[in-house]
This record gives structure tokens, sequence and C-alpha cells, in this order.
């Protein structure tokens, strides 16, 4: 039978079979797989020069071409799907001696994912340990810190109307105007900024970097001088701030743990990668970047 003449299910993922199958094949050769002799049997349902194909496989196989099926094969088809993973695994022995894995990026980017997956999964697989996170908390503090938040009143005046309404905007402060009465004869120009505390971050977007770093030194309760930006000047008044601090632990330790375990698979992958480097002959060329 040809390739063509066979069920939709046979043909179905071969290639990425194929390339599932090299990065397996890849992995395996990186953590140690060995060569078998003997015949089949437990586990094992064939072995392709050397390589074992599990009954697990097997199964797992024909329950994904079962799904949505009417009727349950027959014990041609398990035949059939057997001879299938045979040939995969050939083509992915094959693939390997040609060293199309080396040339084509699609494949070298699944092997990179495999390895990498399985490193971090074993990372996963350790356990948390209490003293581990509570260390890396005490490490990390300022990762977790809320920052200092402000409730600004902004008023901006662009510099074409500098020399009229700065003088107006200095008699209105002295004649002690409510900031609404203020609002509404010189904040037309300025952006409207939510009522309420807002991170500097947030309000560098309303304001723009000058007058949110005025803000540093304002005091609650007071008005800032009049702060040069592009094309005008501000004049902020802080109506209230509340100062950066960092939960403890017991708020955030779901947050934290998740972190922790980000910089232990990182960790873990860097020393996998560190170790195959030092194993390995790297050379540079002359004019290499280093």
């Amino acid at each position: 039978m040809t390739t063509s003449e066979r069920p939709l299910w046979q043909r179905i993922g071969l290639l990425a079979g194929v390339v599932g199958g090299l990065a397996l094949a890849a992995l395996s050769a990186l953590t140690g797989g060995d060569e078998r002799a003997q015949q089949p049997g437990g586990d094992v349902i064939a072995r392709i020069n050397g390589v074992d194909l599990s009954r697990a496989d097997l199964m797992r196989a024909l329950k994904a071409v079962s799904a949505g099926r009417r009727q349950p094969l027959s014990a041609s088809d398990e035949a059939a799907i057997l001879q299938r993973l045979i040939e995969e695994e050939v083509l992915v022995q094959h693939a390997l001696e040609l060293d199309v894995a080396r040339h084509d990026p699609n494949l070298r980017n699944a092997l990179v994912s495999a390895v990498t997956r399985d490193v971090i999964t074993r990372s996963r697989a350790q356990p948390v340990r209490e003293g581990d996170v509570l260390a890396y908390y005490a490490k990390n503090r300022g990762r977790f810190a809320l920052p200092a938040r402000y409730y600004v009143r902004a008023f901006y005046i662009p510099a074409k109307e500098k020399a009229s309404q700065m003088a107006a905007f200095e008699r209105a402060l002295a004649a002690k105007e409510s900031a609404k009465a203020l609002a509404e004869r010189f904040g037309s120009a300025a952006p409207p900024i939510p009522q309420g505390l807002l991170p500097l971050s947030k309000l560098k977007d309303y304001i723009g970097s000058a007058p949110a770093a005025a803000l540093e030194g304002l005091t609650t309760g007071h008005w800032s001088d009049w702060i040069d930006d592009k094309g005008g000047v501000w004049r902020l008044y802080l109506v209230n701030r509340t100062a950066a601090r960092t939960p403890p632990l017991a708020s955030i330790r779901t947050q934290v743990e998740a972190a922790y375990m980000d910089a232990r698979d990182d960790a873990a992958l860097r020393r996998y990668i560190d170790r195959l480097k030092a194993k390995a002959t790297i050379t540079l060329a002359p004019d290499a970047p280093q």
C-alpha cells in the first residue's frame, strides 16, 4: 500500500510525529539512552534499532485514533497503527543520520523546546521549601513593593498664554479661590487626570516626566512651583499621597512562590546549558563577537 492509499488517520500527523520524535530522540541522547539487544517484552511492544517503543505509546496512539469513531478499531487497524509508529521511528532515526534537524529551523526549535521543557519539568517536580521562599522574599522585597501613590490636581498653561495666565493664576491662589474655581478658569488645557491615588508611572502618562518628578519633594496640601515643560508650564497641587510599602509575605505568598519557582527554573536551565557548554568543544573565529 502506498502512502496516498493509506487511510486518512494513518497519514494525519505523520510530520508532527517525526518532529516530536526528533525532539525526543535528541533528548534521549542528552539524558543517556542505551542500546538494547534482547527480545521485546513486558512494557516494550517493539524495538527499532535498539530504541524501545512502549505499549503505553501504542495505547496513546490507539486512543487518539479511536476518539470520535463509532466502530471500535479492528485487529488490522491496531496492527497498522503499530506499523505507523514503527515507520515514524525509522524516519526519525534516518533524519538524525542525515542531520536534518541541524539545518531545518523548525526542527531545531522543536529540539530546543523539548530539552528546555524537560529541564523545567524536572525543576518543577522538586518540592518548594519554606526556607527557600523566605530567603527569596527577603532578597527580592523591592520586586513585591507597592509603589508610592499620589492624588494630584494639575494645571497647564501653554507657552503663548504664560504672560497673562501665570499672573492671573497667582492672583487667584492669593485670593484663596477653590480648586473647582481654579479648574474652571485654568484647567482647560490640562489633561483630565483621574481622581484618586495613582502610582507615579501612571501619572507620567498624563502629565509627563518633568512634572511627575516634582512630586517627589512635594508635601501633601501644598502647591508646586511653576514647572517648565514642552510648550508650556505646569502647576501641581498634591491632595494626598501614600508611601511605598512591601506587603507581608503571608498576604502575597502565592505571588512570591510563583516568582521563586520561575527563578529556580531559570537557574536550573542555566546550569544545564552551562554544563553542556563546558563539555563541548567550542572554537570561535578571530573576528567573532566576544
